[in-house]
């Protein structure tokens, strides 16, 4: 069983906090084609979009939903498409990445936030599944741009495919606990408008549409590679993805229609938005 929850913030309830244009539409795109392509009674996925993405109902979502619904056997994606920002957190004068909820105050990030040190790693501990990969499509930089800002205290201090839904019943996923994340600390995650998602989510997209013809999976490894690649060339090497976690032969299923290419890589010059 493969078990989703797909998260996308374009709007931000604090207006000290600059809405995004395309997280939405990404989020709804790998909702979608997680929902089209793999049967049914094969797959569960959550998909929360601007108000319902709150803190709150992420946490639940993920923590004690998530959780409590899928077993060893299973496999578990999480998708994260919004803000990131770093916070300086005194004394020990570093910086804290923090996922940014629809809900979150820009003045108390650390209260309201989604914090990835403690957070997002007691989501991982918290599910029994055989793989968990976590994908995050934002950035911890606090660079003007992107899919961030700098926090207070920093301051102060493509279509659906259709065709017959795939099993995965008797594919072989591996195991592991995965984030995937869309650049390094000091980079921004840019939106092009011109191809409507995040670069990463683009190309994310494009390598999971991939024909299962010669194989109906693709190894997590290869998936980054694969990504990491033709994000670092479309963005002209600003822009470099982030693999961490323990990785034993985890793989996904490949989700393109058999005898379909895959999309064709992006080549556009677009200026990245604001």
């Amino acid at each position: 069983m493969l078990h989703a929850v797909i998260i996308g913030i374009d709007q931000y309830a604090d207006s000290s906090i600059r809405n995004l244009s395309c997280a939405g539409r990404d989020a709804r795109t790998i909702a979608s084609l997680l929902r089209d392509r793999i049967a049914p009674d094969e797959r569960h996925v959550t998909l929360l979009l601007d108000e319902q993405a709150t803190r709150a109902n992420i946490m639940n979502a993920i923590g004690e939903d998530l959780a409590r619904a899928s077993g060893p056997a299973d496999t578990a994606i999480i998708y994260f498409a919004g803000h990131g920002s770093p916070e300086r957190a005194a004394p020990r004068d570093e910086d804290l990445p923090y996922l940014v909820a629809h809900d979150t105050d820009y003045e108390r990030i650390y209260a309201t936030g989604i914090d990835m040190a403690h957070d997002v790693k007691r989501w991982l501990q918290r599910l029994r599944v055989e793989l968990a990969v976590v994908f995050l499509d934002a950035c911890f930089s606090g660079a003007a741009g992107g899919r961030t800002f700098a926090g207070p205290v920093r301051l102060a201090n493509q279509g659906r495919f259709r065709d017959e839904p795939i099993s995965i019943k008797d594919l072989d996923l591996g195991a592991g606990r995965v984030i995937i994340a869309a650049a390094n600390d000091d980079e921004v995650a840019i939106e092009f408008e011109s191809l409507g998602h995040g670069v990463f989510t683009y190309h994310l997209l494009e390598a999971l549409r991939q024909s299962p013809a010669g194989s109906p999976k693709i190894g997590v490894a290869a998936l980054y590679e694969y990504v990491a690649d033709a994000v670092h060339q479309a963005t002209g090497t600003r822009q470099r993805p982030v693999f961490n976690g323990t990785n034993i032969r985890g793989a996904l299923p490949l989700l393109g229609v058999p005898g379909s290419a895959a999309a064709p890589a992006a080549t556009t010059t677009a200026t990245p938005a604001p």
